[in-house]
């Protein structure tokens, strides 16, 4: 299959500058050389069977996907942010659902309980039961892990 080395150079740089989903690199060749594009005259147009081609051909051995979700994961982690509040970010992004459950169960086994823990002793000297449920919440925090916290 023969496709403009610009496109594959475009496809290469976008994804290191960006790290995107596959979903979004997809977006993103569609829209710069897809058929409805301005470019698709110079470059010809790439349809979905091309893409599938640069992904396997071309960005395989850069295409480092877990990777990313993996860092994104540590980075929210570290940030203090809930499993909940990065599945979301996550999701938003377009990334897999599948590897997003993954990496986020192997990273939260214990630490959200003790983060939910932390957050708690913060309010408990300001806020009554109620309020301190619903900041809780609010904070992307499980019900049920936030009733065991609190009872």
């Amino acid at each position: 299959m023969e496709i403009s080395q610009k496109i594959v150079d475009y496809a290469i740089w976008y994804y290191l500058k960006y790290y995107p989903s596959p979903k979004k690199l997809t977006q993103k060749l569609l829209e710069k050389f897809g058929e409805k594009s301005e470019n698709w005259k110079k470059y010809w147009w790439i349809g979905q069977v091309e893409i599938d081609y640069i992904f396997q051909e071309k960005l395989i051995n850069i295409l480092q996907e877990e990777l990313v979700i993996e860092s994104k994961i540590r980075t929210y982690k570290n940030k203090w942010k809930s499993q909940m509040y990065i599945k979301q970010k996550l999701f938003e992004r377009g990334e897999d659902i599948e590897l997003i459950e993954k990496y986020l169960l192997e990273a939260f086994s214990e630490w959200e309980l003790e983060q939910l823990e932390k957050e708690y002793n913060k309010l408990v000297w300001k806020y009554e039961k109620q309020k301190i449920l619903e900041k809780l919440y609010r904070k992307w925090f499980k019900y049920d892990d936030i009733k065991r916290v609190i009872e």
